[in-house]
């Protein structure tokens, strides 16, 4: 996250291309993904194994046995793995060794699992890549949601045009500091914070008989876990909206399970000092010689 920040803040970028993958982990091509994985194992049997793996049996809610010919079983441990691998594959090679070659601006790809963004100086390098992008994937089984794809204006020298991008559940801006340095703005995106907010009320749902020490020090491991991955420069004030939330919805359950009269607000505040409740906080940390060259 942070290298793609500091690449769009100070590389010659102009465009972003947003793609999204149709149901990418269902229709993963086993042939092909044997293929890719006997150019790097050398062990047959270990290939054999992960064949049988993937045409294991599913039994359906009819009680009827499915082989699929597609797809990598949902919750299974290597999963993940082999998923990257085929992305790899499909996409991280060719685009160093292909699209990268080819286009004349400066290009960036950054890929997490199967979501992906890149950048890219000129507009016709971006379409280019585009078109070249779809067939692509066809050939590999897989389909781009068109829906949720396209090339967006992402300009330093044209930030009224500009638009903003999602990615990694944050959404990126192009802005000015109070010095009037070009900076990149990452927010947590509105989707991702109504989502957790959402899984927040389920959990208060959940931990609702539990002991206040018991709940207070899972809520603090649930918020440390939150501010590690959505702290970043600049989000402070999307932290401090889901911490209000929460605490909103905590206070709610709390009331919601006593049997004598409800507590006020000044109570509950007490509660949160006493257990010593985590506010929000910024876990990134400046990078010092970028500071000092652009400074």
């Amino acid at each position: 996250m942070i290298n793609l920040s500091e690449e769009l803040n100070f590389g010659q970028y102009n465009y972003i291309v947003e793609a999204d993958i149709k149901g990418f982990f269902d229709n993963i091509d086993h042939d092909w993904l044997i293929k890719m994985l006997e150019q790097r194992i050398d062990d047959q049997q270990l290939i054999r194994l992960i064949k049988k793996w993937l045409k294991a049996g599913i039994l359906e809610e009819d009680n009827e046995i499915v082989y699929p010919k597609f797809g990598t079983p949902q919750g299974g441990i290597i999963s993940p793995v082999l998923a990257n691998i085929y992305l790899h594959f499909v996409l991280d090679n060719w685009f160093e060794k292909v699209i990268g070659e080819i286009t004349e601006g400066d290009t960036h790809f950054s890929r997490y699992a199967d979501d992906y963004i890149t950048a890219f100086r000129y507009r016709k390098d971006a379409e280019y890549f585009y078109s070249k992008m779809q067939k692509r994937l066809n050939k590999f089984g897989l389909k781009l949601s068109l829906e949720k794809s396209s090339i967006i204006l992402f300009s330093r020298f044209k930030k009224q045009g500009s638009k903003r991008f999602e990615f990694l559940g944050f959404e990126f801006s192009r802005s000015t500091s109070l010095r009037g340095k070009d900076i990149i703005k990452r927010r947590t995106s509105r989707k991702k914070l109504r989502k957790s907010i959402k899984n927040f009320r389920n959990w208060c749902k959940m931990m609702r008989n539990q002991k206040l020490k018991t709940l207070f020090k899972k809520l603090n491991a649930k918020l440390k876990g939150y501010y590690n991955y959505y702290g970043l420069i600049g989000n402070y004030d999307s932290l401090e909206e889901f911490f209000n939330i929460s605490l909103k919805i905590l206070y709610k359950w709390l009331n919601r399970r006593s049997q004598r009269k409800s507590m006020n607000w000044d109570k509950f505040e007490e509660i949160i000092g006493w257990y010593n409740v985590c506010k929000p906080r910024i876990v990134e940390k400046i990078n010092r010689q970028l500071r000092l060259n652009f400074a």
